[in-house]
């Protein structure tokens, strides 16, 4: 959509409509609660933060708003590799975009599958670090960028308050379903309980178009996977053509 969805994501989390703290009672159906929405949410990001490796396969339905009128919905398939602190890899299959991302210790590639082309740049070693160059000084947006960084429960101060909606089931694993609302936009998640908080499923709807576009996401999870060192190594395809990319501001500058 408009905005990187990671900065959304935060900007939502950030912002959350205050609710007083004495209130427990139902609205709309759903129990509302001081603060257990917001520590439901920290313990997934501490836990993920904590995982030296993980394997993710995830599914997305992305709302685009067509003239105005109605909105049409895409389908991406993700998959991601990561090795902390310096190893991604992420393979975006689609109706809208064909794409994969490689971090290794710095070297990073960015692979266009059906345009044919790939692009490198050098950045941070850490992941951390690397995607907040890419999104701040590239404007590069990676998939599913909010489960990926090591230390959310930093950024985000667990202070935010939100909805709580009872356990529900995501793949035959009980979760939690917990809501967070304001003038912008809403979000759902979906956070499996007990001693493995991993996120299963988010809603992400968006409250500044007239017609709420949404994006979905379910993921599946492999905390063991076994890794070789050619998961996170670019290896051109013939015919492809390598291109240089620039920074933002001097895309700005040219234009």
């Amino acid at each position: 959509m408009k905005k990187r969805m990671f900065y959304l994501l935060l900007a939502s989390l950030m912002s959350t409509v205050i609710l007083s703290a004495g209130d427990k009672h139902q609205m709309n159906g759903a129990k509302m609660f001081s603060s257990k929405p917001s520590a439901i949410v920290m313990d997934a990001f501490r836990y993920l933060g904590k995982q030296h490796q993980f394997s993710l396969d995830a599914v997305t339905s992305n709302d685009d708003v067509f003239r105005n009128k109605m909105l049409v919905t895409y389908t991406h398939w993700i998959h991601i590799d990561l090795q902390r602190p310096g190893k991604l890899h992420i393979s975006v299959d689609g109706e809208l975009k064909e794409r994969s991302f490689y971090l290794n210790n710095g070297r990073f590639v960015i692979y266009d599958k059906v345009l044919g082309y790939y692009g490198k740049l050098k950045l941070p070693v850490s992941i951390d670090a690397a995607l907040d160059d890419l999104f701040e000084q590239y404007d590069i947006k990676t998939a599913l960028a909010n489960v990926l960084y090591s230390d959310l429960y930093k950024r985000i101060p667990p202070k935010q308050e939100g909805y709580y909606f009872g356990l529900s089931d995501v793949d035959g694993i009980v979760c939690h379903h917990i809501g967070f609302s304001n003038k912008v936009q809403e979000i759902q998640y979906w956070i499996e309980k007990g001693k493995r908080p991993l996120i299963r499923k988010f809603i992400v709807i968006d409250k500044t178009e007239a017609l709420l576009p949404r994006s979905s996401t379910v993921l599946r999870w492999d905390l063991s996977p076994h890794f070789n060192d050619e998961v996170f190594e670019f290896t051109p395809p013939k015919n492809t053509v390598e291109i240089s990319i620039e920074p933002d501001t001097v895309r700005e500058q040219q234009s």
